[in-house]
């Protein structure tokens, strides 16, 4: 359950059914049972809402287009207002606005992650899917990415729903937490409650 305006974390073990979970949310496949319900209505099996973004496992990028050109297939696609302005300045909230004219197969694996959390911005979406979005980054890049989405959350009111099968990644940025098992949810827990659960600590008790 994730509510509005709300950063999810989605925490689990390699294998556990986030991005299973996470492509059943995003439309590109089906569930077995029950029902998906986005932003109050129930979703076909397979329909994707428009107003939701995802990153989910790699991004879908042309290696042979620059960032900016990447963008613009999309954006075209989508027929975003003003299209050139719109992708610059989410490949500026990323920091991509440098790339230039660079091929994305060039690109190092933090820059092709900051690529797809930009496509995924694109028609200003209500609701983030974000699948491991730091993989593969740098200390300095999962810091950038955590900034950027939390931003994103305080400034523009994207509801984030992040996985990640490390904890470590999500705290600071999370307000509610959901932690999978093999298939099945166990425990939804604020960061609060995450934070006491735990939590260790030395106790020193001097004259």
């Amino acid at each position: 359950h994730v509510g509005r305006g709300e950063i999810y974390g989605f925490v689990g073990k390699n294998g556990s059914g986030k991005s299973t979970t996470m492509k059943m949310l995003a439309g590109l496949m089906p569930p077995d049972a029950g029902e998906v319900r986005v932003l109050g209505r129930v979703m076909a099996p397979c329909e994707a809402n428009p107003r939701m973004g995802t990153l989910i496992e790699a991004p879908g990028i042309y290696p042979n287009l620059s960032a900016l050109d990447n963008m613009m297939v999309k954006a075209l696609v989508l027929g975003v207002i003003d299209p050139r302005d719109a992708c610059m300045d989410l490949l500026r909230a990323v920091g991509l606005d440098r790339a230039g004219k660079q091929r994305a197969k060039h690109f190092s694996m933090g820059m092709k992650q900051r690529l797809g959390v930009a496509l995924a911005l694109l028609g200003s979406p209500d609701i983030l899917l974000l699948d491991e979005p730091m993989n593969g980054l740098d200390p300095e890049g999962v810091r950038d990415i955590r900034g950027l989405i939390v931003r994103l959350n305080r400034e523009r009111g994207i509801t984030v729903l992040i996985s990640s099968h490390v904890l470590d990644q999500l705290e600071r940025m999370c307000t509610v937490y959901g932690v999978i098992r093999e298939g099945r949810m166990v425990a939804e827990l604020t960061a609060d409650e995450v934070e006491e659960a735990c939590a260790s600590c030395l106790v020193l008790r001097c004259a």
